[in-house]
């Protein structure tokens, strides 16, 4: 070969490798350079809204930008409220599926083909595209101002029902209230619905109030904080000076405007030991109950105060919705996001723990620091854990609340169930009651007790399929204090005697 022969070859190597990379670039890598994301975003928004009857949220369109800009989730995180483990492992696989079903034509969107398609879906609706694109504020993500502090809830796992029921009945009802022990998660729910009523883009509620009331503040006081919270050109120097004069300020506000108003934590406001303010408090809620307005308080509490049971034997729209633990599911998405992998050990948890997402975090955090991340490790010195929000709960429960005949059931099961490992059947609980010799209870005092634990969330009830009979057990965290009795609350000096069990 001469020099000639060589000049050639040199000449024709690269015009055929820059053949084939033309040839075999996928298009999803061709990109156009004068489409922006507003648009595309604009077209792929109408659809999904057509599709769901919702826009796509903040945290959809954050993800979504930031594959447009073929960032890494490391990025996008960094750039947003929420945690990188939320939008890769939670948040995504759940839009790549809904983009693959309304703009993935047959094929699947993930985030390295997303700008193709959503060119794709922009270029076929242009006109919508154009007509609309000064309508979508991407900044906010179709965020509704909230007022107030909510928690956090860029992470947050399951409750699709309970959501979907909550806004039901805060449209339908004055006042609802999401009762559940400690931990249980009624602050975060509240919190979610408040951050996807704030994407709508037909927003339900002119107005979206988050107030913490766990400090238990004088009524005059939070109907105050109230009025300016919902306009805060209403200067304070113009109130009124006595309670029910404001209390008609507020509710002429909540007539003016459609208001969903969360207060948090109201168990609070009606302490028992705090006579007065109850009986205020008690007068509020009638009040903000009986008078015409198209606005909502949203309660969370422990207890359904008995104020609101007498509301609700009287027909006023209120209603109480019971929440419990996460389900096996997004339970397990919670262990997994903290590193717990070993599925059947996890499950143990799950039901040891009833779901509760305070108290398997609270596990979690003992089984990396104590047994170097190993659920197997903790499984050979398996134990039962309270956290000290659950304590605190039953510490006020045994010291204040429960009557002596609650306190005495509770003592009952804990310690049948230790013996039996077994529910304990209400004819059976009922039988060592009347066998009780020095202080028997009848039995219309036994069952007004059981009704009363139940609605606290301190016992728990399964009937039998073929007999229906009713039989009770407690958590293992509720039996394990019950049974080392920390605060020395439980048997207390004074405490009348247990309740007989029968051999």
């Amino acid at each position: 070969m001469d020099f000639g022969d060589l000049r050639e070859l040199k000449v024709s190597v690269p015009s055929f490798l820059s053949i084939i990379t033309t040839e075999e670039e996928p298009p999803e890598q061709r990109f156009s350079e004068t489409m922006t994301f507003e648009e595309a975003l604009v077209a792929v928004n109408n659809l999904v809204f057509a599709k769901l009857g919702r826009h796509l949220s903040e945290a959809e369109i954050i993800v979504m930008k930031g594959a447009w800009n073929s960032h890494e989730f490391v990025e996008i995180a960094e750039n947003s409220p929420y945690s990188v483990n939320y939008l890769q492992r939670r948040l995504a696989p759940q839009l790549w599926d809904l983009l693959s079903e309304i703009i993935g034509d047959g094929q699947r969107v993930g985030k390295r083909k997303l700008r193709y398609f959503l060119e794709q879906v922009a270029k076929k609706y242009p006109a919508q595209s154009a007509s609309n694109r000064r309508q979508v504020p991407l900044d906010t993500g179709f965020m509704q101002e909230i007022k107030g502090q909510p928690p956090n809830v860029s992470t947050f796992y399951g409750r699709i029902q309970e959501l979907a029921h909550l806004k039901e009945l805060i449209v339908k009802q004055r006042c609802v209230s999401l009762v559940g022990v400690a931990g249980i998660g009624k602050s975060a729910l509240a919190a979610k619905l408040l951050a996807e009523l704030s994407t709508e883009s037909q927003p339900r509620f002119d107005c979206l109030i988050w107030k913490s009331v766990t400090h238990a503040p004088q009524v005059q006081d939070l109907v105050a904080d109230l009025i300016e919270l919902i306009d805060p050109l209403e200067p304070s120097s113009n109130l009124p000076e006595y309670t029910q004069a404001m209390i008609s300020v507020l509710v002429k506000q909540l007539q003016s405007r459609n208001c969903l108003l969360v207060l948090d934590e109201t168990d609070a406001l009606f302490h028992r030991n705090k006579l007065e303010q109850r009986l205020e408090y008690k007068v509020l809620f009638r009040r903000l109950l009986e008078e015409q307005h198209q606005s909502c308080l949203l309660l969370t509490n422990r207890i359904f105060p008995e104020e609101f049971g007498t509301l609700m034997k009287a027909k006023r729209p209120i209603e109480y919705l019971r929440i419990e633990g996460l389900d096996s599911e997004a339970a397990m998405q919670l262990l997994s996001a903290n590193g717990l992998t070993d599925k059947d050990k996890c499950q143990k948890l799950i039901h040891t723990y009833r779901g509760n997402p305070l108290e398997l975090e609270t596990l979690v955090e003992k089984i990396h620091h104590y047994f170097a991340s190993s659920t197997e490790k903790f499984f050979r010195k398996y134990t039962t854990f309270v956290s000290s929000e659950f304590q605190s709960m039953l510490d006020e429960m045994f010291g204040e609340i429960l009557s002596e005949t609650q306190r005495r059931i509770m003592i009952y099961l804990a310690e049948k169930i230790n013996l039996n490992l077994k529910p304990v059947s209400f004819e059976q609980l009922l039988s060592d009651t009347s066998q009780s010799q020095e202080t028997p209870v009848s039995t219309s005092e036994v069952i007004k007790a059981l009704e009363q634990l139940e609605r606290q969330s301190l016992i728990e009830s399964s009937k039998d399929p073929v007999t229906k009979e009713i039989s009770f057990t407690l958590q293992p965290m509720i039996k394990k204090y019950i049974t080392t009795d920390p605060m020395g609350l439980v048997h207390t000096s004074d405490t009348l005697p247990t309740l007989a069990i029968a051999s």
